[in-house]
């Protein structure tokens, strides 16, 4: 069996199954059971998506899950390794609290809420339920808090004004910053090996234009030396 094409981008998520609950209807010819999946993925790196899966079995259910959760993939905004500001998310009943954390906190949450931020690559968060403990409730509420998030950079710019005038000090997401330090990395090592390449072909070319001659030289064969022209015998004595 040919296993399925995967890019490098798919292969550095990470997927989670938060909650797997199982269902059953009731039908006039006997009972109907299905499963209900909450699933969260993420790159670690700031991206974080959660999705529900529904189906007959686990499996597709989970698959079905996962699908939903790439496809609704959000950008976090980060100041450091944690969130920017405290935000509520809501959720039916369940209220979760997201408070900023200073360096070396940790990640203080539990259950559903930790799994998603964990895929989501915050490391220093606070969280608090203030509702329902209803976990698909939870996982939806601390997803809509991330989704309600604000970029300290798209809230200067709306204002006119730098972020560091906005807050006394800079923002710097971790992530962004080493994507685009790898990005002129690697702009520099073409730009170094373009370069390296367009001097190797200028100096074979060099080469090749200084040998040339020089075959063309040995080549050419040498003209034969004229003979002198024989100087006419005297005449003999009587």
């Amino acid at each position: 069996m040919r296993r399925p094409f995967r890019r490098e981008e798919d292969e550095e998520i990470q997927e989670r199954v938060v909650r797997v609950d199982r269902t059953r209807k009731t039908v006039k010819g006997g009972r109907i059971s299905s499963a209900r999946v909450v699933c969260a993925v993420g790159d670690g790196k700031g991206n974080v998506g959660v999705g529900i899966g529904k189906a007959r079995d686990v499996p597709q259910a989970i698959e079905k899950g996962m699908k939903r959760a790439r496809k609704q993939m959000i950008r976090v905004p980060l100041d450091g390794y944690t969130i920017p500001h405290v935000i509520e998310g809501k959720s039916g009943g369940a209220v979760i609290l997201l408070k900023p954390a200073s360096r070396g906190t940790g990640i203080v949450a539990g259950g559903a809420v930790r799994q998603i931020v964990e895929v989501s690559g915050i490391r220093d968060i606070l969280t608090k339920s203030l509702g329902s403990g209803n976990v698909f409730n939870r996982a939806m509420a601390c997803f809509d808090g991330l989704q309600s998030l604000y970029d300290p950079a798209v809230v200067a710019a709306r204002r006119e004004k730098s972020v560091r005038e906005l807050l006394g000090r800079d923002v710097v997401d971790p992530y962004k910053q080493a994507a685009e330090d790898a990005a002129k990395a690697a702009e520099k090592a073409a730009a170094e090996a373009e370069a390296a390449a367009e001097q190797a072909k200028f100096e074979q070319a060099l080469e090749t234009s200084e040998e040339a001659p020089a075959a063309e030289g040995e080549a050419a064969p040498e003209a034969p030396a004229e003979a002198a022209p024989a100087a006419p015998e005297a005449p003999a004595e009587q």
